[in-house]
């Protein structure tokens, strides 16, 4: 329950040539994070592979740019042999990468110019289809005529009717009028003399040219026969360029995929950073290892490595606990509460790993607040359904819906309704009042349980002022404690009993002394602070008890809910009885069902991790195969 507490420092001392095997067989078992803290610096001041990494990142940039333009590789090949990771491979691999970049580059070069031209022809292609209308010579429209004045471009439709009016005054004629849509393509001419007074009235009409490109110096019909011709050539050559390539590829094909696999398998020792330190033919790695996991990867190391070496461990010492990385729990039934335990923050080393409480707080509240067999049953089926889409997040779904069964059995709902099923415990309209109490009952035990973690928490990580005046501390609880047990004895008309009024009055003294103490303002801003602060802590409980009244509130309105869709469904007909069941009930579990869950994350949220969850920590990143790591 304890986060990372199993977490071992390990230095592994090996001959520096094996840096990248042991490297790749640490990589290969992911239970290997490198520590980068130069502990070792006096000894080893060395870090290697400052130009191995500038030459790796070259390399993955022309294997990149060649897969972009050869199309990717299978990931595995069955007949390439075993790695054999060393530095003179990744060399030569390097320079092959290089060569293989200038051999296909200028292919590269010839397909970016045949898209270019493949683009500039579409824009022709778009253009003509302008003049499609018109069986003239296109080239007579370019251009400016001795005594002819001929404009060719778009008008808005309604303008049309205005134009001709105004135009025959002026004795100009539209030749040709296309186009239905809210614009029209026409061709106007007339003398030149009178170009002044065309280009006053086209402007009057919104008159936009058109321009015509040179290229069209024929009829529509033959210029839109070259421009095919045109686009067959250019896909010849497109299609010889690509099996040009092809066939490179087919001929390097083992080339290419051992560059690949060669620069993955360098990938763990790029990432070592300052994990690995030399010093002459000397090395050493330094990180973090499971306890559990320490003999495999010994055991893998001394099968591995050729030449010998030398492993040591210790526990995480006082002053880098902060430092330690934490496996998460990524696995298995806990993965999906793992990951909403995440977005909160991961816990810190040797802190209450809040997972698996979370995983069944969770689902009883949310079965609390949304009991019903049938709706429950929904809610399985759909996580089911869905499993291949949500993956990990199938157990929430059947935990919470598993849970939504279990408090239906209890509550005696299905489907909304109250009579099908002998409740097991109790119908929540029957007392609303004893479903608040329990709701309170809840909260109570909830926050509780909460600040005695947090008080774990804060005594593991040395804040003993936190663990006993600090909110969710000793004084906090034991005086909130006190306050409950009084009311209670004051509700049940036993008065309020001296000993917690004692209690209270000694806790709220130690309370205001410690605020007091802890500030160094002025007089007055103290005195606020003091009475602020004091005043939160209390008032936090109580406001945190109040807010998990919400889950018997939940529980009521789901009855309130199944009653108004029943109520409806009673004035319609049969078929439209039977629809608005149907509906209703799927707006019910929709609905109420993204609602609770909402709810409940925000009670886990800011009534619990917020009360004893640090949530600071580092996540366990192991070195893997790959590019998965950043550089």
């Amino acid at each position: 329950m304890l986060a990372g507490n199993d977490m071992r420092h390990v230095t592994i001392t090996l001959m520096r040539e094996e840096l990248p095997r042991a490297s790749l067989v640490l990589a290969e078992l992911e239970a290997f994070a490198p520590d980068e803290r130069p502990l070792l610096e006096s000894e080893l001041p060395e870090i290697p592979g400052q130009t191995f990494r500038a030459r790796i990142r070259r390399a993955w940039g022309h294997l990149d740019r060649l897969e972009a333009l050869l199309g990717e590789l299978p990931k595995n090949d069955a007949e390439m042999p075993p790695l054999v990771l060393q530095r003179e491979q990744l060399i030569e691999v390097d320079r092959w990468l290089a060569e293989a970049w200038e051999q296909c580059a200028p292919c590269d070069e010839d397909l970016h110019r045949l898209e270019d031209e493949f683009r500039e022809l579409g824009h022709l292609e778009q253009s003509l289809n302008d003049f499609a209308d018109l069986d003239i010579d296109l080239s007579r429209l370019q251009g400016e005529h001795a005594y002819l004045d001929m404009r060719i471009g778009s008008i808005p439709t309604d303008n049309l009717k205005r134009l001709r009016e105004v135009l025959a005054l002026s004795n100009h004629m539209i030749l040709n009028v296309s186009g239905d849509d809210e614009t029209v393509r026409v061709l106007i001419a007339g003398s030149r003399e009178k170009s002044d007074v065309l280009d006053s009235v086209l402007h009057a009409a919104a008159f936009q040219p058109l321009a015509i490109p040179e290229r069209f110096d024929d009829n529509p019909d033959a210029v839109r026969e070259q421009l095919a011709e045109q686009r067959l050539e250019l896909e010849r050559k497109c299609d010889a360029l690509r099996n040009r390539l092809a066939n490179w590829r087919d001929t390097n094909r083992r080339e290419f995929l051992r560059a690949r696999q060669l620069l993955e398998a360098a990938e763990p020792y790029v990432a070592l950073r300052g994990a690995a330190r030399t010093r002459g033919t000397l090395a050493a790695l330094q990180g973090w290892v499971p306890a559990k996991r320490l003999p495999h990867v010994e055991a893998m190391l001394k099968r591995q490595l050729a030449l010998p070496f030398l492993i040591s461990s210790r526990p995480a010492r006082p002053d880098e606990e902060h430092l330690v990385p934490v496996p998460l729990q990524n696995r298995g039934l806990l993965k999906p509460f793992a990951v909403l335990v995440q977005q909160y923050g991961v816990p810190r080393f040797g802190e209450f790993d809040p997972t698996v409480l979370f995983a069944i707080t969770f689902a009883a509240m949310f079965g609390m607040m949304f009991g019903d067999v049938g709706h429950g049953a929904v809610i399985v089926l759909v996580g089911l359904v869905l499993r291949k889409r949500i993956g990990a997040f199938t157990y929430l779904f059947v935990l919470a819906g598993g849970s939504s069964m279990l408090f239906g059995w209890l509550y005696g709902s299905v489907f909304g309704v109250e009579h099908w099923l002998h409740p097991l415990w109790i119908a929540p309209m029957t007392d609303p009042i004893y479903m608040l109490t329990v709701a309170l009952g809840w909260g109570v035990a909830f926050l509780t349980l909460g600040s005695a973690i947090a008080i774990i928490n804060r005594l593991r990580a040395g804040d003993q002022a936190g663990a006993i005046f600090g909110p969710g501390g000793v004084l906090p609880l034991v005086l909130y404690l006190a306050l409950l047990i009084g009311l209670i004895n004051l509700a049940n008309g036993k008065g309020f009993p001296l000993v917690a009024t004692a209690v209270i009055v000694l806790a709220l003294v130690l309370l205001v002394a410690y605020q007091w103490q802890a500030s160094n303002a002025p007089f007055g801003e103290r005195f606020m602070t003091t009475l602020i602060e004091t005043f939160e802590i209390v008032n936090g409980y109580i406001t945190s008890s109040l807010s998990f009244l919400r889950v018997a509130a939940f529980s009521l309105n789901h009855v309130a809910l199944s009653l108004a869709v029943f109520t409806l469904a009673d004035g319609m007909g049969v078929i439209g009885h039977w629809i608005t069941l149907v509906l209703g009930n799927l707006f019910v579990i929709v609905l109420e069902g993204i609602i609770v869950a909402i709810q409940t994350l925000r009670l886990e949220y800011y009534e619990g991790f917020s009360r004893y969850f640090y949530g600071d920590g580092q996540a366990f990143r192991p070195l893997r195969v790959g590019r998965t790591q950043s550089i």
